[in-house]
């Protein structure tokens, strides 16, 4: 079992993954790599998510008036969000890319629905969780004790069995 590892934004070798992974920056100041230190192995939903981030990244720009390519900070903010919160049996969230360049991540499971948006470009990093009819929503700052409030019925355990 590995002591840690170490997820480099900005070397997609550090992912430990063999997949093209390669991220342009909004703004054209230089910064320090950023990564995502894990203690032990990486958790199981993680193969899943870096394959979904990097067919967003293929993807060309559908509108080129207004579509921007994915957003580092944004991709980061997102994959530290969901070290945080997400436990080794939590569903791989639904990942869809905004086109100011931010991501969404989104859970359904049975009636728990649960979105997280990380947009720096429209100011906008907020987490929405509904149960039922009641919904709730946070700035990504306070979102781990509300995501925690749901995180057990995200588990693979609350999946209902395919029909035959």
């Amino acid at each position: 079992m590995n002591a840690s590892t170490v997820w480099d934004i900005n070397d997609s070798s550090s992912l430990r993954w063999e997949v093209p992974y390669s991220l342009q920056r909004l703004s054209s100041v230089v910064e320090a790599p950023r990564a995502i230190r894990l203690r032990g192995p990486l958790p199981p939903w993680a193969d899943s998510v870096v394959s979904r981030l990097s067919q967003l990244q293929a993807i060309p720009a559908v509108d080129p008036r207004g579509s921007r390519p994915m957003n580092a900070d944004d991709v980061f903010d997102a994959l530290d969000f969901m070290i945080r919160v997400m436990r080794e049996d939590t569903v791989a969230p639904w990942i869809g890319r905004l086109t100011s360049g931010g991501v969404q991540l989104a859970w359904n499971v049975g009636d728990v629905e649960v979105e997280a948006v990380f947009d720096r470009a429209r100011e906008d990093a907020e987490i929405i969780v509904a149960v039922g009819e009641n919904e709730w929503d946070e700035p990504i700052a306070n979102a781990e004790t509300l995501f925690a409030t749901v995180v057990d019925r995200l588990s693979t355990s609350h999946l209902e069995p395919a029909s035959a």
